[in-house]
């Protein structure tokens, strides 16, 4: 009796794999993988991979995804372990009709996931748009339980917590400060955006802890199949993306910037004193992934952007961050993604008297700075069944304030000491399918 499930396991094989999207080689996020002879399936990660442990014998694959054509796959599972990769083709058709889908009343009672949201960039472009620019941070405002800080002011807030209390991610590494100007844009490049998801409540453990919400943004890998361009001039800023292969499906890149250019429209107006006024924002998005194998792909992504208004005495912030993944099969059950992240969040205030009055100068500086590694695996036991763990070491560096001021040649200098914390963290997680009214998180 005690061998028999060992016997049972043993006649089992796996059949694993990515899905992927044919026209651009994105891995699909949520895809369905269904098996129509056992009435059984799941769906791929946010990396596109799926796994399933099934009995020997032959199977109808079902690979499915909204707004995708559907993919039949017939599959004879012997004793060695299958790989299957499947790409679905864009599935576009005219309607004679709107046809308006929602989710299931009874929903939120058949997913683990609580008060979880994710948005496709699909939606967000059709939402209108504060001056006609497509706005990520304000597109979740729309979302139940969100909330604009105020006009002017930066962030979001999620059920009455604090600004600082939501987690921003970019590829997963931290986004202090989400906004341009003031708060009227997001710091998130929609050109350059693969997916979006607002978790609110239930924070799965891999996100360590925080004490509103989760806001995680994916950045797409770029057109593994071909060269595509994507712009536009807008009345306050313009935008450039380019996305094309490296080396056809297997590695491929996108880069995409964006400046505001109210301050060089203004310029043959400002006159005397206000000429030397400084008001824009710029960023950079770029991400570059190569395939090397089966069972090895690597990302490495990064942003940098930075506000700057002001006159004779201003101040300007910026983000930059830049994120180092790798994917890996072990097995055709277990799954790595290993990250390794750097961030850094500044503001300055300054005086341009320096350069005009140096004898009469004044000048602060603040900044946050991260940099960690962050292992997580992924053990798919069986289609019910799916076990999560990993770790992450973080390593913080505070500078809270430094000042210089000079007044008629004397410089004083003053502020607080830099500080430095590292946080060691380890997490697992299993989600289980009980039966078909019960599930365990």
């Amino acid at each position: 009796l005690l061998l028999f499930p060992l016997s049972m396991q043993a006649q089992k094989v796996t059949v694993s794999g990515y899905i992927k999207d044919a026209k651009n080689g994105e891995g699909l996020i949520g895809a369905s993988i269904f098996i129509k002879e056992l009435l059984t399936g799941t769906t791929t990660n946010t990396y596109g991979f799926y796994s399933l442990t099934l009995p020997k014998g032959n199977y109808t694959l079902v690979a499915t995804s909204v707004g995708y054509r559907k993919n039949i796959k017939t599959i004879n599972l012997n004793d060695k372990s299958v790989e299957l990769n499947i790409e679905l083709q864009e599935d576009g058709q005219e309607l004679a009709e709107v046809v308006v889908r929602a989710e299931k009343e009874d929903n939120n009672v058949k997913a683990v996931e609580m008060s979880v949201n994710r948005v496709e960039m699909k939606t967000i472009k059709k939402i209108p748009a504060l001056l006609g620019e497509v706005d990520l941070v304000r597109a979740i405002q729309l979302l139940p339980g969100v909330t604009t800080a105020g006009e002017g002011a930066s962030g979001f807030n999620v059920r009455g917590g604090g600004i600082d209390q939501n987690l921003i991610l970019l590829d997963d590494a931290p986004v202090y400060n989400s906004s341009h100007l003031f708060g009227f844009f997001s710091v998130f490049n929609p050109d350059a955006v693969k997916d979006v998801k607002l978790i609110k409540g239930g924070i799965p453990a891999q996100y360590g802890g925080r004490g509103s919400s989760i806001l995680d943004v994916k950045m797409k890998e770029g057109n593994a199949k071909q060269l595509e361009v994507n712009g536009g001039i807008g009345l306050i800023f313009s935008r450039l993306s380019i996305e094309a292969p490296i080396v056809k499906d297997k590695a491929s890149f996108i880069v995409a910037a964006r400046r505001s250019y109210a301050d060089i429209l203004a310029k043959p107006f400002l006159t005397g004193s206000s000429a030397g006024s400084k008001f824009n924002f710029y960023d950079l998005t770029a991400k570059v992934n190569y395939n090397i194998n089966q069972k090895n792909t690597v990302f490495l992504s990064g942003y940098f952007g930075r506000d700057v208004f002001g006159q004779d005495f201003g101040f300007n912030w910026g983000n930059s961050t830049l994120s180092a993944r790798w994917n890996h099969v072990f097995s055709s059950k277990l799954f790595l993604n290993a990250t390794a992240f750097y961030s850094n969040y500044d503001y300055l205030l300054d005086s341009d008297l320096a350069n005009k009055r140096p004898n009469n100068a004044f000048r602060w500086t603040s900044n946050i700075e991260n940099l960690s590694f962050k292992p997580d695996f992924t053990y798919y036991i069986n289609p019910s069944n799916t076990l999560t763990f990993g770790g992450q070491i973080l390593n913080y560096d505070f500078t809270p304030g430094s000042a210089t001021a000079s007044s008629n040649g004397d410089v004083r200098t003053f502020g607080s000491a830099p500080k430095n914390a590292v946080e060691y963290s380890t997490y697992i997680g299993n989600e289980m399918k009980v039966s078909s009214k019960l599930s365990l998180q």
